[in-house]
């Protein structure tokens, strides 16, 4: 009968548009949020540093989120601010209660102190075994970190608008890692929101992927074991997904990088990933970028008012 028809033809008439829009990553519920972080100040530029404390704690529990780090790991002095008695002889990691209903376990490292770090720099990072649990959203906009239920939200398997991308991920020690064409030659790269540069390759991925030398002098950079020597090239196209940028200049370590678990020893930092609204899937294994248009352009790890002044001071910009 005409009153059945009408609701079908409508309903296929929504379905035919449903399948002819582009696929688009839908924003999770409400309930799907298990905690919303604003990153806070901290002294040094690009780190996300949030504070995991419980309601009506007494202490702060800042770190700087990591995901190139595999655990969680503070320095002594990091420590003793979170609130832990260091033991030198203790093996097991330190445990701390979160807002989250869930404890962080927190690994110090007293190989040759339990008072203070080995190269100066006192930090408490949030690594991988606590944020794999989740679907991390870093929202460099809104300068805030959101950590999902991954029952209730996952990224999708794919979408179709020109400013989303999904990339399948590898995860090596609780890291994860994407493939990138670095001048048109894949290159895993680890993500690591504990690095300042947009893009830093070792000396044997540059030479692969055809990235010539520079007339830069090389210089120290800093990494959590101590300083390396480091350069800066010039890639003249890397492709992440859909996205392409050209012209980009990578840190170059000749003689590879402390620690990393991608073969070449390649990451994307900060300064290319705030670019993007970023949601990690640990459980899937998928990345969700889309472009965030405000962004300033990557420029290497040299701070932005210096591009074309000397290399960027030693700091520490590696994970452990």
């Amino acid at each position: 009968m005409w009153w059945y028809d009408r609701p079908v033809r409508g309903l296929l008439l929504l379905l035919a548009l449903a399948v002819a829009a582009p696929a688009l990553a839908r924003d999770p519920a409400s309930e799907a949020v298990l905690a919303d972080l604003p990153f806070l100040d901290y002294p040094e530029p690009h780190r996300i540093v949030v504070d995991l404390a419980p309601e009506g704690a007494s202490r702060a529990l800042r770190f700087i989120v990591d995901t190139g780090a595999s655990h969680s790991v503070a320095t002594p002095r990091a420590a003793a601010a979170l609130g832990i008695r260091v033991r030198r002889q203790k093996r097991d990691p330190y445990r701390r209660k979160t807002l989250l209903g869930r404890d962080v376990q927190i690994a110090v490292d007293t190989r040759y102190s339990d008072t203070a770090s080995r190269t100066g720099w006192e930090y408490a990072l949030l690594g991988g075994q606590f944020l794999a649990e989740y679907v991390v959203e870093l929202d460099f906009r809104a300068r805030r970190l959101r950590l999902l239920d991954p029952d209730r939200f996952e990224v999708p398997e794919s979408v179709d608008a020109a400013d989303e991308a999904v990339m399948p991920l590898v995860l090596r020690m609780n890291r994860p890692a994407v493939e990138l064409l670095v001048n048109g030659r894949p290159t895993l790269a680890m993500i690591d929101t504990g690095a300042q540069p947009a893009l830093i390759l070792s000396g044997k991925s540059a030479d692969t992927a055809g990235v010539p030398a520079g007339s830069d002098p090389r210089f120290q950079s800093g990494s959590a074991v101590g300083p390396m020597l480091s350069e800066l090239r010039r890639v003249d196209e890397l492709k992440l997904g859909s996205f392409t940028f050209t012209d980009l200049r990578a840190v170059v370590n000749p003689h590879g990088w402390y620690n990393q678990v991608t073969p070449g020893g390649s990451v994307v930092g900060y300064e290319l990933l705030e670019r993007f609204l970023v949601r990690i899937d640990y459980e899937r294994r998928r990345v969700w970028l889309k472009r965030n248009p405000d962004a300033p352009s990557p420029t290497a790890g040299k701070p932005r008012a210096d591009l074309d002044g000397a290399p960027p001071p030693a700091e520490p910009a590696a994970s452990p």
